[in-house]
């Protein structure tokens, strides 16, 4: 029986790092044949470096990075009798986040259920929250998309943009209203599919209506990084271009964590950005911007989990993991 399960298993990570490198490898093929087909358009562009767009792209960016910290820090703390402080919070959530580039996020959940198991949150408490904060970053990600769409690009008559919208907040209003139910019934049924014993965890209306407006506020500085990121690389996107910028990182960024098994969304997260910045800017904008985002997003990632790592070991968060969470 062991052994059956064990060639399962085995048979599951094979499948999950072929998907990766199918993605990877046809997401890689559509850049290549686009700078092909573009190349005379690409080749006479200089990119011209601003360091000082550059690096005030960063400290954006890396500011709507720690303001997704702070959200996971305030949702964990709402069920801890003895809470975090923010340093825990940054210890433990950006030494995990690192991992989400190995193939299918899962090594990302795992370390940050084996690590936090030391501080007595629960792995029913971890996975709750994940999805929530899965859900409302649709919902904000569909706010801006919306925006984009409808009102920025106008493709459709008033009338039936406000009847989409109308159809959109009535389903968030749906959510807050009954979000315990909503998310309970996913997690009986994660709990069907995989034989998994998590229990019901009831979330405040007032949190999750903090959370989301959090989420949305967290797409203003990685818009207006992603606008300081062309301008540091000589790009001519408009400024007034900056509300159609930030619709294509949010449904970029909900794209790669859609599909998986990407790690970090590699790929997916470029060609969905490729797409949709091409029918607002140049050619050659589209093609370079993904690429330097995911360059810039990078490293704010190492930076900020190097940090993690420096707090985790110097709070012995590692030490206190040893001693419970490997253990188990």
């Amino acid at each position: 029986m062991k052994r059956n399960q064990n060639s399962g298993a085995n048979v599951k990570i094979f499948l999950r790092y072929l998907l990766t490198l199918i993605v990877v490898a046809l997401v890689g093929f559509f850049f290549y044949r686009e700078f092909q087909e573009n190349w005379d358009t690409v080749s006479v562009h200089h990119l011209s470096f601003n360091f000082y767009y550059l690096a005030a792209a960063i400290m954006v960016t890396a500011a709507g990075f720690l303001l997704e910290t702070y959200i996971w820090h305030i949702f964990v703390n709402d069920y801890l009798v003895r809470k975090l402080t923010f340093r825990d919070s940054m210890a433990l959530y950006n030494t995990t986040a690192m991992l989400k580039y190995i193939p299918g996020k899962v090594w990302s959940y795992a370390a940050q259920i084996t690590l936090t198991s030391s501080r007595g949150i629960s792995k029913s408490l971890l996975i709750y929250i994940n999805v929530i904060c899965f859900i409302c970053l649709i919902f904000s990600s569909g706010a801006y998309a919306l925006y984009y769409y409808l009102f920025y690009l106008k493709t459709l008559p008033l009338t039936i943009s406000a009847m989409i919208c109308g159809l959109f907040f009535i389903l968030f209003f749906i959510f807050v209203r009954r979000n315990t139910a909503i998310i309970n019934y996913l997690i009986n049924l994660i709990n069907r599919i995989f034989r998994r014993d998590i229990q019901p965890v009831k979330i405040r209306k007032s949190l999750l209506l903090y959370i989301q407006l959090l989420y949305l506020l967290d797409y203003i500085p990685a818009g207006c990084g992603m606008y300081l990121l062309a301008r540091g690389i000589g790009l001519d996107i408009p400024f007034s271009s900056i509300a159609a910028l930030t619709a294509a990182l949010a449904v970029s960024l909900v794209s790669g964590y859609i599909v998986f098994f990407s790690p970090g969304g590699l790929g997916v997260r470029e060609g969905t950005m490729l797409l949709i910045l091409k029918q607002f800017s140049t050619v050659h904008a589209a093609l370079i911007l993904p690429l330097a985002m995911r360059l810039i997003y990078i490293i704010i990632e190492l930076f900020l989990g190097a940090i993690g790592i420096l707090l985790s070991m110097k709070s012995g968060l590692f030490a206190a993991c040893l001693k419970t969470g490997f253990k188990k």
